[in-house]
């Protein structure tokens, strides 16, 4: 409990005083981060009930997309607008590890940081009120797909930081376990059509896995960071599209909440 509430303190903006962290603790709390995305869903689940007051579809979406960047500190998103510098120079991979060690935001990044908050936007727009369920299964999703892509990737020649130690520790059996607990979360949640969305989504998530080998020569903490965000992104736009596709699939084959 005490390494869940460490990860929790390190991966959101949730403020939890612990004494005493030794740095191993730390780290292997690191492996936890799953786990820290139901604690994600189960508050931006609980803001959703409380934005559905508010009878404006496109604000209730606005309003989540602040909540989820506020709550991660823009951590994961902040991965993602240095990873899609460096995959959009044109350059050597030694080039584009120093583009993701520079603090500065370029165009690209702030181009797909636009493009990702918009997408969300626009699948909370689709899903809200009535399907916000699948705001506990998103975040669980992403994070879980960060285990896949370290346990089967090595760390990118030329980086350093925590991103090291997330992939040195990450082993099949943690890939396994998470990838279990997460299709029976996502089928009891939100039934067969989660089930389905999360099968579905596997798929491009081991290719941005792939791509992100060949382009960087492994992983980084912001190539993890791009990891969550954009496999979550790929949950919600999936089980929007099966919503509106499949309307009576739903109400067949729906799960607990």
């Amino acid at each position: 409990m005490r390494k869940l509430l460490i990860a929790i303190s390190f991966f959101t903006r949730i403020p939890i005083k612990l004494e005493d962290v030794s740095a191993e603790e730390f780290y292997e709390s690191m492996i936890l981060i799953p786990l820290v995305g139901v604690f994600i869903g189960v508050v931006l689940y609980g803001a959703a009930q409380l934005f559905s007051l508010i009878h404006f579809i496109q604000l209730q979406a606005l309003l989540m997309v602040i909540a989820y960047i506020w709550l991660t500190g823009g951590l994961h998103l902040d991965g993602f607008a240095d990873t899609t510098d460096a995959l959009f120079s044109a350059r050597d991979r030694e080039k584009m590890m120093e583009i993701m060690k520079d603090s500065r935001l370029g165009a690209f990044g702030a181009i797909g940081l636009i493009l990702i908050i918009l997408t969300n936007w626009m699948a909370y727009t689709m899903i809200l009120p009535e399907y916000s369920s699948a705001l506990l299964v998103m975040p669980v999703f992403g994070r879980t797909m960060a285990i896949m892509s370290t346990c089967f990737s090595t760390y990118a020649p030329g980086g350093g930081g925590l991103g090291k130690r997330f992939v040195e520790m990450t082993q099949l059996h943690h890939f396994i376990i998470y990838l279990v607990l997460l299709l029976g979360y996502a089928t009891l949640i939100l039934g067969l059509p989660g089930l389905l969305t999360a099968v579905i989504c596997l798929l491009p998530a081991l290719l941005l896995m792939k791509n992100l080998q060949h382009k960087i020569g492994g992983m980084t903490g912001d190539t993890i960071g791009m990891t969550i965000e954009l496999n979550q992104t790929f949950f919600m736009v999936v089980f929007a599209i099966i919503l509106i596709n499949f309307p009576a699939y739903f109400n067949l084959f729906s799960g607990l909440i």
